[in-house]
């Protein structure tokens, strides 16, 4: 905490008087880029009926906002594990999937496809990309279109 508020130049006090400990930061930092993300994902998905295109243009939004350094979204992936995250982030969580879950359950998918593994798997993908993504070579957009492609010929 004393780290943060020498970065944007306040005292460590007037920090903890907006956030009492660590964890309500993270929640709010969390709860912002939750926000922001769900904006990009609906607004990208709007005026779309294709249930295929409105799930790669939710993909792309995804994408671009967690590959974005000036975005907040890769937070979204810096606590992946359920164990020891404060309830209301996994609240959030749940929220932002809610709305992949609901596209992916529009796919005219084969018989015998788990949707839930579908739906985990494709997130899964996407989140890892912020380990090994580098600018300049493919796009956020480009990257999501080729692993959608890839699961909607299996």
């Amino acid at each position: 905490m004393r780290d943060i508020a020498a970065v944007v130049g306040i005292l460590p006090g007037s920090l903890y008087h907006y956030f009492p400990s660590k964890e309500d930061l993270f929640v709010a930092v969390y709860s912002f880029a939750v926000s922001q993300s769900l904006d990009a994902v609906k607004m990208a998905v709007a005026n779309r009926d294709d249930p295929w295109a409105r799930l790669e243009a939710a993909c792309i939004a995804h994408l671009q906002g967690l590959l974005d350094k000036n975005r907040f979204a890769s937070v979204l992936v810096s606590h992946l594990s359920v164990d020891n995250l404060p309830e209301q982030v996994v609240m959030l969580r749940d929220k932002y999937e809610a709305v992949f879950k609901e596209l992916i359950a529009e796919l005219p998918l084969p018989a015998g496809i788990d949707q839930r593994i579908f739906r985990l798997g494709l997130l899964g993908s996407m989140n890892w990309a912020i380990t090994w993504y580098r600018p300049g070579g493919e796009t956020p957009a480009s990257v999501a279109r080729k692993l959608l492609n890839a699961l909607r010929r299996t």
